[in-house]
């Protein structure tokens, strides 16, 4: 069992009557009972009673209007001390996202391991998950009347703000207990990561009355990591690609036991995926080059087949990550061939079967929330996608991860480890200081690193000052105070280097500035191209005396001493230079604080990248455009946004080819190159460019890559931005694509109101544009839309007037085709027209097919399947919805995914398939729930309630029928309310 119960989905933030945290508690029941504690109750509320309200917020909720409740306590314990209460949320229906615990006794599971999420605090962070050992019961105290004697924990993550969290037992898959206190320690070492929890067994007690599972869930089916069933075959021999990888330490000391259990994961056939979390400068990309260099020459361990290293800081893009593993594991296919990034994640997770290889990911904190509910969660949903079918763990390969944040998209799996890289000892820090050549005696090197709190990068930091300027002695730390207690940990580098700047030379800072300018790796070659526009910066913007002698090997000379002091890396096996994220940070802020001097080097840097792009091929993969992509990245730095915005469009869009989106699918890196022409990335402010066309054109890409991305509830802000642009140029014919683009976007967000608006709107404009197209399409959205809401009439008038209109334009054409095909279609079939629908589909894939618009074809292959099941003719409906989920993996298309798994897993439970209904469907529902596609979920809820009803489960398929019910009576879904209805009384029959 590699999948868990998700702590997220279920935990929830206990408030104070100023919406401050004071506690975490956890939803017990589907009707929105809560568990939490006593003592977080009475901080929230100010006593304990029954009918006391409190705030409860939901982080997990979907939806922004259901994070925010309150609830009342239901029962407490009046003659007994177990520190728990229930309480009851506002509501009988749980927020969309939220799901409830499945708990058990505490009884069997001590000696197992554990993991918990709740609300304690780290510096800026709040909302961390914890884990741990569950030890055994504990004796009750004396002076307490308990039900059950307290459970003893053992983690170094618990603290204030974590009671009421849920303990769940990994081994058991169940909730066994609830956080109630943290022992105080004092000064000791001992049992200092003591805690203790109330079992679970309490909560069946009169008056709380909770049930608790005899046995665990069964874990969810992941996603079919292999749709097409072909398994693609790794080339021979040891590979390896160490993409940015830092060189190995030449000052490398300690961390012996933490390398040996790196070993142990490594050999562990139940772990698949550990992540390395601590605050940045820790050592966590050394310490894993270090544990990669010893793997590969100690031969009493496994080697693996092929080592790959992605570093985010020099490559923050999941399309190019995918791009590169794909190639990794075989240089034979051609990644352009596979033109989506869903597809690319499809075949490199078959393709891990084929050895044991070894992923390295330095800096994921790049793609993950650094902040607000979401906190630690992965930016892209495909990256996510990727790491979680690798931790279901159906392969021997292992991936390593490095980051500032917590993995908590990984937190329902057992074969993921989190493992916390924290300070230097002080024997380790010591070392390392007498490594750099720090001399000293033991006392005073000791001091220091307890001053620095064992913080590895100022540690090497200080060492290399004080070798440089003073020879080593330690005397002359005094020039630098020691931190205070609470001074951010960030800070602490930033202190160290303003003294670093004040022994270096201005052109040594004017260096540093440039090197920090480049987001990638800076290349040995690019120093000779770029030395006499560096020259003619000096001359510029330092004074003229410091410059006199420099030439070519006194610059090369100056890149030394900044690679001896340490805040420049030199890479001598790969030949580059890179540069710390923290100390890189730091020399930006310099460089951007001066705008006159930013605008230069980044344009300079930008011209550096023109000049080695070269001609880009016809067909060109990410990596050819990477070039391209850094000179836009460098003149939107420089404010030279029409040069940059002109760039994208003609070499890396290549006009209306959309080779970076259609052709290649990378979306993810459509949408982070858009917003390098908003001001510091703020997409609400407006684009940068001159032209209103380029501006419009910009908004509408934002939109459109959101939707593809799978977040798709921000779209319609920027297609509306575009259409007022479009509105107030009297540009007609784009106002009314601008409104076909928002009138779907809603109807996919469930706003079916909304939608009918907007394609009113469209078509309103359109009878305003000599381009009658947009007047077809507007009729056909009008019908798509009404449609949803039951309105027959309205939309069998509006396709009608739509395929008029077609015939019109095209004689040749006896029906709607394309998308405005499939809505009509659909809307045939769902009022009984079935002959129409199918002859009208035949054809629609016929002019799609000639057309080659793949999207369509895949969706006429669903329409086809759907009449042939309808029809009885299964094995037709089977090779037709087959060939649509075959298309819709290969395009970056969420909705038709969607769509294609929807239909075949309802089509199999319908038929009692239960096994492939669920891979199907949950598989849809995770991608309708994280995008927000509500019509969909609203359909794929109906489907399950008719799984569930297969399976014999009828209190599931209850829950999903009703739920598909209410959401559809929220849409103002028709069609979702008659499906719905359908499953109940289905159920009715049963009981």
């Amino acid at each position: 069992m590699s999948q868990i119960q998700n702590l997220r989905n279920f935990t929830v933030q206990i408030r104070d009557v100023n919406n401050v945290i004071v506690g975490t508690g956890f939803v017990v029941s589907p009707t929105g009972k809560i568990v939490t504690c006593c003592h977080v109750v009475r901080d929230a509320g100010g006593q304990v009673a029954e009918g006391v309200e409190i705030n409860v917020y939901f982080p997990k909720a979907i939806k922004p209007e259901q994070k925010a409740h309150t609830a009342k306590v239901t029962a407490c314990f009046l003659d007994h001390d177990d520190d728990v209460v229930v309480l009851q949320l506002d509501t009988t229906t749980l927020p969309d996202g939220i799901e409830p615990a499945i708990m058990g006794m505490a009884e069997g599971s001590a000696g197992h391991k554990f993991r918990s999420f709740g609300y304690r605090r780290l510096q800026n962070y709040q909302g961390l998950p914890a884990h741990g050992e569950i030890v055994d019961f504990a004796e009750s105290p004396e002076t307490l009347i308990l039900h059950s004697d307290p459970v003893m924990l053992n983690s170094q993550h618990i603290d204030s703000g974590m009671s009421g969290s849920a303990v769940l037992d990994i081994e058991r898959n169940l909730v066994v207990g609830v956080i109630a206190e943290t022992w105080d320690s004092g000064e000791s070492e001992k049992d200092r990561d003591t805690s203790f929890a109330v079992d679970c067994r309490v909560l069946t007690f009169d008056p709380m009355c909770l049930p608790l599972a005899d046995a665990p869930p069964t874990p969810q089916p992941t996603i079919n990591s292999n749709p097409t069933g072909e398994q693609p075959v790794s080339q021979p021999g040891i590979i390896s690609n160490l993409n940015n990888a830092p060189a190995p330490l030449e000052e490398w000391v300690g961390r012996v036991d933490f390398l040996k259990t790196l070993n142990q994961d490594w050999v562990d056939s139940n772990c698949s995926i550990v992540g390395l979390i601590g605050f940045g400068g820790e050592g966590k990309s050394s310490l894993t080059r270090r544990w990669l260099e010893d793997l590969l020459h100690d031969s009493s361990l496994p080697q693996p087949t092929g080592v790959f290293w992605w570093g985010f800081y020099e490559k923050a893009s999941a399309d190019e990550f995918f791009e590169a593993a794909l190639r990794f594991l075989n240089n034979k296919i051609d990644p352009r061939i596979l033109t989506s990034t869903t597809i690319k994640v499809q075949v490199i997770l078959a393709m891990l079967n084929s050895g044991r290889y070894l992923f390295i990911l330095d800096g994921l904190e790049v793609l993950q929330q650094q902040e607000g509910d979401n906190y630690g969660e992965l930016t892209s949903v495909d990256l996510r996608e990727f790491l979680r079918e690798f931790a279901a763990g159906r392969h021997e390969s292992f991936c390593l991860i490095n980051s500032r944040a917590p993995l908590v998209d990984l937190i329902d799996f057992t074969t993921y480890t989190h493992r916390d890289v924290d300070r230097l000892t002080v024997y380790e820090g010591r070392e390392l200081l007498k490594k750099f050549g720090v001399k000293g005696t033991h006392d005073q090197l000791n001091r220091v690193v307890q001053q620095w709190d064992g913080y590895a990068l100022v540690l090497s930091l200080l060492g290399s000052y004080l070798v440089d300027n003073y020879g080593g002695k330690i005397e002359h730390i005094v020039g630098i105070p020691a931190p205070t207690a609470d001074e951010p940990r960030y800070e602490r580098v930033r202190r160290v280097l303003r003294r670093y700047d004040e022994n270096l030379t201005l052109a040594e800072k004017e260096l540093m500035k440039w090197f920090s300018a480049f987001r990638l790796p800076v290349p040995e070659s690019a120093l000779q191209q770029i030395f006499p526009q560096f020259g003619a910066s000096l001359s510029t913007f330092t004074p003229s005396e410091h410059i006199s002698s420099l030439n070519s090997d006194s610059l090369l000379t100056m890149v030394q001493r900044l690679v001896n002091y340490r805040i420049l890396r030199h890479n001598q096996q790969e030949y580059y230079y890179t540069i710390h994220p923290l100390i890189r940070a730091h020399y930006l802020a310099i460089l951007h604080n001066d705008r006159e001097e930013a605008v230069v080097v980044h344009q300079q840097i930008a011209d550096y990248y023109l000049e080695t792009a070269g001609e880009t091929p016809e067909n060109p993969t990410l990596d050819d455009l990477a070039p391209l992509i850094e000179a836009v990245h460098h003149l939107c730095q420089g404010q030279n946004y029409d040069e940059a915005i002109s760039l994208f469009w003609k070499r890396i869009y290549q006009d209306d080819h959309s080779i970076i989106t259609h052709k290649l699918g990378a979306y993810e890196t459509n949408l982070t190159l858009i917003q390098e022409f908003f001001p510091k990335g703020d997409t609400s402010q407006e684009p940068q460019v001159s032209n209103y066309n380029h501006k419009r054109f910009i908004l509408n890409a934002v939109g459109l890559s959101l939707m593809y991305v799978g977040r798709i509830e921000k779209a319609p802000t920027f297609y509306e931005r575009a259409n007022a642009i479009a509105l107030n140029r009297q540009d007609w014919e784009n106002a009314s694509a601008g409104y076909q683009n928002l009138a779907e976007q809603h109807i996919y967000l469930g706003n079916l109101s909304a939608s009918t608006d907007a394609a009113k709107e469209a078509l309103n404009l359109a009878h305003r544009s000599p381009n009658k197209r947009h007047e077809c399409n507007s009729l056909a959205l009008k019908g798509w839309a009404v449609n949803l809401q039951g309105d027959n009439k309205t939309a069998d008038k509006a396709f009608l007037q739509a395929e008029a209109l077609e015939q019109k334009i095209d004689s040749s054409e006896l029906y709607l085709y394309g998308l405005r095909g499939i809505w009509h279609a659909d809307y045939l079939l769902r009022v009984g027209s079935r002959n129409d629908a199918r002859q009208m589909t035949e054809a629609n894939l016929e002019s799609c097919q000639r057309n080659n618009w793949v999207n369509s074809i895949s969706r006429c292959h669903r329409v086809l399947g759907d009449l042939d099941a309808d029809a009885g003719q299964n094995e037709n409906a089977r090779e037709h919805y087959n060939e649509a989920l075959k298309i819709a993996r290969s395009i970056s298309h969420r909705p038709v995914l969607i769509e294609a798994l929807l239909a075949r897993g309802r089509w199999a439970a319908r038929r009692g398939e239960v096994a492939a209904a669920r891979g199907d469907l949950e598989e849809a529902l995770n991608y309708a729930c994280t995008g927000g596609y509500r019509i969909y979920e609203a359909d794929i809820r109906v489907a399950l309630g008719w799984m569930h009803l297969a399976n014999h489960n009828y209190s599931a398929a209850t829950a999903e029928a009703k739920k598909a019910r209410l959401m559809s009576d929220e849409m103002g879904y028709y069609w979702g309310r008659v499906d719905a209805d359908e499953v109940l009384q289905a159920l009715k029959q049963n009981f």
